[in-house]
């Protein structure tokens, strides 16, 4: 309805109102560092750019005179039409083509190295692209027309990238603008700002996409309302955004910090949304309230809590890379590492400095970008403080020597299907159990792969059998309704915590099976046994009959599974685990690699999957009838030596 009234004329931000009379230029929440860390990953960074070189997802993007086209699909180059741009229908263009690419080049994340670059040293090459680049997209995409106007989100991101790239150039004192071509170019700029704050504002994500997106349009509009307060109507605009940010926040994020999509990526995703406007709101003297902190720092912990040893997060639930804005670069850089690096600086909190120091990111390239600064380091005894259980949001750690080197780490899933009734970034993974030893992911989750151009392997990814869990008379734990579209809820329980001196005992359960015509409610109970004691699996069923179900464990790309006798190994490079079960005449195989039906396969990052062993025992399960399995760590020569690996 939006859309119909805003194609016909009504609603439209097509004419600029005027200047406030008292129109201001906001601080900066992102500023040149006096001492930068790494300059020479922000000029490798502009570099590349400055030679035409942008990958998205791993393909290359043309740039013929060091600009793409920005209304094509940089894979196929297929152009999307410049039609009214809410009319697009961007999840089914046909013809090969996902927008995703198209809209990861339009977020100009890409662009805030040149910004750097010129901050850094006067880079004047770097300030040249930045204006051509501006120039050229404000021509092929104006007001309301074609692809780029067809996602508010997408102009949430837009805007704050911009935000980053004005202040690191000089505002509107920049070099950019000097002349009467450059102040054209500043009015053009100024009226396309306007513009997407209207879009995103006029279009909030209020009903199915009111997860992310919402949260996402309003921290743009936040932000761009302070950066560039010109107009009387944006902080009126700018005012509501904050309250929505602020009601959104404590909806989506649990009180233990949990982003309630179930999405790793998306708790990432949606936190650099709320840093960028709550540093935006603090630098203009227009904070956020002390339960919204509270909960950005709950975020951040959770994260450092989730992330083993080596600096890895597991891939639960939907992951498609996105980034908000990076203010890192280079091969190292790693932006959930990097979160928890800002949330140490931001809070001081021992913990998560602690955390910062034994994943080796006490230089992180962001924080001095965000005038952060570390306080000292904190005592390594200081990460036992980190949260092991998230009730609220679903989630235990149990695990030996957590956050140390040596830590043998079990990640415990025992929440909700997803957020808002789709759960549209949610995946069938109820009580699954993901394993890694010494920062080696060993037993893990299958990740996302892809959204809208393979269905067969979208349906995969999100079903229950990409997960480590049991399947029921050969179901999803939910009715598939489409990508981003589950039917049904499920919901978790968290029955059991119980810590004793030599052992850790957690027991769960979900409801997705009860919709089945015998009702089935799948219990999971797990136990760690310190001091390199094995894990316990235990899986049985609440029902009144029989039913066929499927346990799977998806082993780590690169392993190895492998029958001994009466055990199953699985090797990487560096661990081995040994598997046994009892309880239950199982039948047992082994898949790598299968296209159809798709089964072993791990995706690693969007659009990236490669062939990795699942062990899928099969039995008949009586009511009650417990179905075991056996894990054991076993060390190698040279671990028991106390050799690396």
């Amino acid at each position: 309805m939006r859309g119909f009234v805003q194609s016909r004329g009504l609603l439209s931000a097509a004419r600029i109102p005027q200047i406030a009379s008292d129109p201001k230029w906001g601080r900066a929440w992102c500023v040149a560092p006096a001492l930068p860390g790494r300059v020479t990953s922000v000029e490798l960074a502009a570099e590349r750019i400055l030679q035409g070189k942008l990958e998205v997802f791993g393909q290359r993007v043309p740039m013929p005179n060091g600009v793409p086209d920005w209304n094509a699909d940089p894979v196929t180059g297929g152009r999307i039409e410049q039609t009214f741009g809410l009319f697009i229908d961007f999840r089914h263009i046909g013809a090969g083509i996902d927008i995703k690419h198209l809209w990861e080049v339009n977020r100009h994340l890409w662009w805030v190295p040149l910004a750097q670059s010129y901050a850094l040293s006067g880079n004047r090459r770097a300030l040249g692209a930045l204006r051509t680049l501006l120039s050229s997209w404000l021509v092929a995409c104006p007001y309301a027309l074609g692809p780029n106007w067809s996602s508010p989100v997408e102009h949430g991101i837009r805007l704050i990238n911009w935000s980053v790239v004005w202040s690191l150039i000089g505002g509107a004192d920049s070099p950019m603008f000097e002349g009467e071509q450059g102040q054209r170019l500043l009015t053009r700029w100024l009226e396309s700002i306007y513009q997407h704050i209207r879009f995103a504002s006029d279009n909030y994500s209020f009903y199915s996409s009111a997860d992310n997106h919402l949260i996402g349009e309003a921290a743009g509009v936040f932000v761009a309302a302070h950066t560039w307060d010109q107009w009387l109507e944006t902080r009126k605009l700018r005012n509501e955004a904050k309250t929505i940010l602020e009601q959104e926040l404590q909806r989506q994020f649990s009180a233990d910090g949990v982003g309630l999509e179930q999405a790793v990526c998306y708790h990432k995703f949606a936190l650099q949304f709320v840093l960028a406007s709550g540093l935006c709101g603090s630098a203009n003297r227009d904070d956020f309230t002390a339960a919204h902190w509270a909960r950005i720092e709950a975020a951040a912990a959770f994260l450092a809590s989730i992330m083993d040893c080596a600096g890895n997060v597991p891939e639960i639930g939907d992951s498609d890379d996105s980034e908000v804005w990076r203010l890192g670069h280079g091969a190292e850089f790693d932006s959930y590492r990097s979160l928890v690096a800002i949330g140490a600086a931001l809070f001081q909190r021992a913990d998560l400095q602690a955390k910062v120091r034994s994943i080796d990111a006490s230089e992180d390239e962001q924080v001095p970008w965000l005038a952060c600064g570390f306080g000292p380091p904190a005592d390594a005894s200081a990460l036992q403080r980190l949260p092991t259980t998230f009730r609220s949001g679903g989630y235990v750690v149990i695990g030996e020597a957590l956050h140390s080197k040596h830590e043998f780490r079990v990640t415990f899933d025992c929440g909700p299907l997803g957020y808002n009734r789709i759960a549209g970034h949610g995946h069938a993974d109820a009580l699954a159990l993901l394993v890694s030893w010494e920062g080696d992911p060993l037993l893990v989750d299958s990740g996302t792969y892809c959204y809208s151009v393979d269905p067969e392997y979208r349906r995969f990814f999100r079903g229950t059998r990409a997960h480590n869990s049991l399947v029921v008379d050969g179901r999803d734990q939910s009715d598939y309704g489409a990508s981003f579209l589950w039917l049904r809820d499920v919901n978790s329980s968290l029955l059991e915590d119980q810590t004793q001196s030599d052992s850790r005992t957690v027991h769960a359960c979900h409801d997705g099976y009860t919709r089945l015509v015998d009702p089935v409610v799948h219990h999971r109970r797990i136990r760690l046994d310190m001091h390199e004691g094995p894990l316990v699996v235990e899986d049985w069923l609440d029902c009144a009959r029989p039913h066929d179900v499927e346990l799977l464990w998806h082993a780590a790309p690169g392993a190895r599974l492998q029958r001994t006798g009466e055990h199953w190994e699985l090797h990487t490079e560096a661990h081995m685990l040994r598997l046994s079960f009892d309880g239950a005449l199982l039948e047992y195989e082994v898949i790598e690699g299968r296209d159809h039906p798709p089964q072993g396969w791990v995706s690693s990052g969007f659009y990236r999957r490669s062939p990795a062993p699942v062990l899928i025992a099969r039995a008949k399960l009586a009511p009650q009838q417990k179905l075991r399995t056996l894990i054991q760590r076993v060390r190698r020569p040279e671990q028991r030596e106390g050799r690396s690996p």
